[in-house]
């Protein structure tokens, strides 16, 4: 991702913005193919670069980061939230790590570069996409849940013959706002495609726990049969469907990994 900021950074913020306005928001997921024995070691990294790397000089709204747990996707995803598609470009992750650099000592500055060294080496084979979402008006958020603890998201990825937003609302309808009123579903809502791999529409739907979501997927009745016929009528070809567990996330300015 760092490559195509400094080689692409105005090709890539004047297309974009183009595509997005005012209300949206972009996300960047960077999806990470680690070794499961490596994964550990990877999420240990992550905490210490993030206390270094965050400060008040990031254009960072918030991260979330994502083990695999069913599917064939990615090992890890990290997901950063964004203003604009400008601020997604823009965002330097390694001004505070600079900084912190210029004012350590000899010692300290071996250890912070042998540190980042072996952070980005996990970067190795990594692909990067970004979305967009529109948080008030495309998602959905329930009442009472633990954002802190190992909640599972549920994510799966579309082509479409039609527009997004239709299929997406057809989607809320039917499945977002039923399951987000009867408290099965923490979180859930739609991005559209923006630039890099991916498909046209992303759905996600966050669960406190895989009990939970069996229950929801067994027990629930489907009240909405328009809305589920529209979204359906909607998709062509195949699509992919994956679930991951939270291991941590960034809450006010701070890495917090998941409690178990």
């Amino acid at each position: 991702m760092k490559t195509l900021k400094l080689a692409f950074a105005l090709m890539v913020t004047f297309s974009i913005t183009a595509q997005t306005n005012s209300e949206n928001s972009v996300i960047n997921f960077t999806y990470y193919d680690i070794p499961v024995q490596k994964i550990g070691k990877f999420l240990e990294l992550h905490k210490q670069m993030a206390d270094i790397q965050l400060g008040d000089k990031r254009k960072l709204q918030g991260q979330w980061v994502y083990r695999h747990y069913y599917g064939s996707g990615a090992s890890i995803i990290i997901q950063d939230n964004y203003a604009s598609a400008e601020d997604a470009v823009s965002d330097d992750e390694w001004v505070h790590f600079r900084e912190k650099w210029e004012a350590s000592s000899e010692e300290e500055r071996e250890k912070m570069g042998a540190l980042a060294q072996e952070y980005t080496s996990f970067r190795d084979g990594h692909t990067d996409e970004m979305r967009v979402v529109n948080w008030e008006r495309n998602h959905k958020t329930g009442e009472g849940h633990d954002w802190n603890s190992s909640w599972i998201m549920v994510i799966g990825e579309y082509s479409l013959d039609g527009n997004w937003q239709v299929a997406g609302d057809a989607y809320n309808e039917w499945q977002t706002i039923p399951l987000t009123e009867s408290g099965h579903m923490m979180a859930g809502g739609y991005t559209w495609h923006l630039y890099g791999s991916g498909k046209d529409i992303q759905l996600y739907s966050a669960y406190p726990s895989m009990t939970v979501f069996a229950d929801a997927l067994e027990n629930t009745t489907d009240n909405q049969p328009e809305a589920r016929q529209k979204f359906w009528s909607m998709v062509k070809g195949s699509h992919t469907d994956q679930i991951y567990v939270h291991v941590g996330h960034v809450e006010e300015g701070v890495y917090i990994p998941s409690s178990n």
